[in-house]
């Protein structure tokens, strides 16, 4: 069980992480990058150095602290370091991504006040199917997959991944 629930969330944060990025440019036309070039568009610089910083806090299970599966304390800081840089992230994504950016967010603040409320105990979680379900309900989101989709072509065109 215990998998099951750490997998939803893990899943959700990773098409969200994946998404990351930001720019305050509200001008949306340059040259782009090559996707998979690592070559950024410098127009979207900060965008996409935001996009780093998140990817980097949420690899590995529960962000870059493997133990806060077990451990809520260290749940709770990693997941407080993912929900501020997915907020700064969507503070600067470019105005073509607004909207998108603000889906997903709202996306890992939803899971945030999910894990909070119960602790960010995740055996805990594991156990409580209306909670394990609210999370699905979360990473599963039509609408949130498809902002995802778009964000991520984005970053591909203009972050060089």
């Amino acid at each position: 069980m215990r998998s099951r629930s750490t997998g939803v969330a893990i899943a959700s944060l990773l098409f969200i992480a994946s998404c990351g990025g930001s720019s305050s440019s509200s001008t949306d036309s340059s040259v782009p990058a090559q996707a998979g070039s690592g070559i950024v568009n410098p127009t979207y610089a900060e965008f996409c150095a935001a996009s780093t910083k998140l990817n980097e806090a949420m690899s590995g299970p529960h962000g870059e602290n493997p133990t806060a599966i077990t451990d809520p304390s260290e749940m709770k800081i990693a997941w407080t370091k993912i929900t501020d840089l997915s907020i700064a992230l969507q503070a600067v994504a470019p105005s073509s991504l607004k909207k998108d950016a603000t889906l997903m967010i709202n996306g890992v603040i939803a899971m945030n006040k999910i894990f909070k409320a119960n602790n960010y105990e995740l055996l805990a979680i594991a156990k409580k199917p209306t909670v394990r379900d609210a999370l699905t309900k979360i990473g599963s989101d039509p609408v949130i997959t498809e902002a995802s989709t778009r964000f991520n072509t984005f970053l591909s065109q203009n972050c060089g991944s």
